[in-house]
């Protein structure tokens, strides 16, 4: 199912007036699509991910996940709407120290209420997906920058989202750490049908669908589709 924003706006206060972060921003992601967004530091990446994730509420604008207007929806159902149809992969990996990488995957779905033998089944497969069946017993710590990343990712995987969103995952990597982070986000996100956008900085690694730019609080499009 897709993502769509139509004409949302963020404003913050800034002193005595307010600052437009988000300015009547509409944009749309379909399955299997992955959108790449840039823009400068402060340009409002992070606060356009946090709307679409379902993390912030706007001023004004609807954003609909799996065919639900969320702007319309109570606290509750956001929750429920982040939680079995939105996947977020962080900067950071922020994993939980305490666990193995197979378990925040089981984290998740028992979150989701649905930690069973096929959940079960499902991070292993992930886990082998991103590389790391050797790995699956090892926490954090144990755990390169890239790994950490790899079990975010499949992490974000593990509830079958229909939206995927990304905020400079390789951000802390190294450029050949990153450059392969970036071809298995690609490649998982398509392969889940996944409506994906993904903050970068490098958006030719990601061979997007389409690329965004974000500037003034306004969105264009910077690229059409990958030939």
């Amino acid at each position: 199912m897709s993502l769509n924003l139509d004409n949302v706006t963020v404003t913050v206060p800034d002193g005595l007036a307010e600052r437009t972060i988000l300015d009547r921003v509409s944009l749309s992601v379909e399955p299997g699509e992955i959108v790449a967004l840039t823009g400068a530091s402060g340009s409002g990446k992070s606060t356009l991910l946090a709307v679409a994730a379902l993390l912030m509420v706007p001023q004004t604008g609807r954003i609909t996940v799996a065919g639900t207007n969320a702007s319309e929806a109570g606290d509750k159902q956001r929750t429920a709407l982040r939680r079995h149809h939105i996947g977020v992969i962080y900067q950071s990996a922020n994993l939980f120290p305490s666990l193995t990488a197979r378990e925040q995957l089981h984290l998740t779905a028992h979150v989701g209420g649905h930690l069973d033998s096929a959940a079960r089944q499902r991070a292993d497969e992930l886990l082998d997906h991103v590389g790391l069946t050797s790995r699956a017993g090892a926490r954090p710590a144990e755990l390169s920058g890239g790994e950490r990343q790899r079990v975010g990712i499949a992490r974000a995987l593990m509830g079958r989202p229909s939206v995927l969103l990304a905020d400079e995952p390789t951000a802390a990597l190294d450029s050949e750490r990153g450059e392969a982070i970036i071809a298995l986000l690609a490649e998982q996100a398509e392969a889940a049908g996944a409506a994906t956008m993904v903050v970068t900085h490098v958006p030719e690694q990601l061979h997007a669908t389409r690329t965004l730019s974000i500037a003034d609080g306004r969105v264009s499009e910077l690229m059409a589709a990958r030939g």
